[in-house]
């Protein structure tokens, strides 16, 4: 490294004159850059560096998030059911433990809390130019800047879904296919 790095020096300097009093002054040890002397310094423009650019992951959050839900609690499973061929228990059975899964995995990946801390019926102050995502009025509601909760709404304090890491082509899988050998 020291010979091409010398090699470029004297090159560099038997063909610029500039280079020469550089590289002269870096040999004598004296500070090419002082308030008394010019030198020749190419001006280089500050550069920030980089921020890491996340790579755009091939599974949406969406599909990530519903096979979550399918591989934690078979939500899809009990959603794609016939239903209509049990009867109410035996639904309200196989649903209460999907649901509670179903609960456990959304609290684990998204920190889900109520949008406002209101009870049901409660009154409270709603401001005029609150966002229609924040705030959706049911029945009459013109002019009215206090209303009373309905639903206290929902919203995700945390998002931690788990990275991608399979193929483009894997990348709309919500569950494999499970076979048993025969």
């Amino acid at each position: 490294m020291r010979l091409g790095l010398a090699l470029r020096a004297f090159w560099r300097a038997m063909f610029d004159p500039r280079v020469a009093e550089r590289v002269a002054l870096a040999l004598d040890g004296t500070d090419p850059v002082t308030p008394n002397s010019v030198t020749f310094s190419p001006v280089i423009a500050e550069q920030k560096p980089a921020e890491p650019v996340k790579p755009k992951s091939l599974q949406s959050d969406a599909v990530t998030l519903l096979a979550a839900l399918q591989r934690d609690a078979r939500l899809v499973d009990l959603i794609h059911e016939d239903l209509d061929q049990y009867g109410d228990d035996q639904v309200g059975a196989a649903a209460r433990p999907c649901l509670k899964q179903c609960r456990q995995t959304l609290d684990r990946l998204l920190v889900i809390k109520p949008l406002v801390e209101a009870a049901e019926g409660q009154s409270i102050p709603v401001d005029a130019a609150a966002s229609s995502a924040r705030v959706r009025w049911v029945g009459e509601s013109a002019g009215a800047t206090e209303g009373k909760v309905v639903h206290a709404g929902w919203q995700a304090s945390q998002v931690q879904l788990p990275a991608w890491s399979g193929s483009e082509g894997d990348a709309m899988v919500i569950a494999p296919t499970q076979v048993q050998a025969s």
